[in-house]
């Protein structure tokens, strides 16, 4: 095995790491790293399979202990939605100055915001849960919003730290290869 795939190895399992255990450490309050996780996961796989695999490893392992979801096509439409932050992690590894800083800003948000009103919408749609009316549909995302705060502010807490946890091992392995190369 060589010295690449075995970062990405463990990379990989790092970051299903901190997934899991942050799906399992706070599932009430949706206060998690999943979308910091599958960001960070797109950003720095050059491969798409294992940016892929991340954030939908990390919901089927965590679910394992969780509730489950409602119906097949509520857990269909979150797994979905769980590629959005890894498809906006993955446009950020072309882009350098302020483009990617809008990119990341967007991992930000983004990702949190579809979540809400895509899988809420699901909810409504393919459960018992509320009506199917106009009213159903919004006392639905009426009894989201505070898990829609609690994701948006993981999403930004957990982007800044493992983006920032990102930087200083890149960091490190500059200085390290610099100083190897005197």
């Amino acid at each position: 095995m060589n010295r690449d795939t075995l970062r990405e190895l463990t990379v990989f399992g790092l970051l299903l790491a901190i997934g899991v255990l942050g799906r399992w450490a706070q599932p009430e309050w949706n206060f998690t790293p999943t979308a910091a996780v599958a960001a960070l996961g797109g950003y720095y796989f050059r491969r798409l399979l294992p940016a892929v695999l991340l954030p939908v490893s990390v919901l089927v392992i965590s679910d394992v202990l969780l509730a489950p979801h409602d119906s097949w096509p509520v857990f269909a439409t979150v797994q979905l939605m769980m590629l959005v932050p890894m498809l906006i992690g993955r446009s950020a590894r072309d882009a350098s100055g302020a483009p990617a800083a809008w990119r990341w800003a967007m991992c930000g948000v983004v990702p949190a915001t579809a979540f809400y009103v895509v899988t809420n919408f699901a909810v409504w749609a393919f459960t018992g849960l509320y009506a199917k009316t106009l009213a159903g549909l919004e006392q639905c995302y009426v009894a989201a919003v505070p898990f829609y705060r609690a994701m948006l502010a993981g999403d930004v807490f957990y982007l800044i730290v493992l983006g920032g946890c990102l930087a200083i091992a890149r960091a490190a392995s500059t200085s390290t290869a610099v100083a190897a190369r005197r």
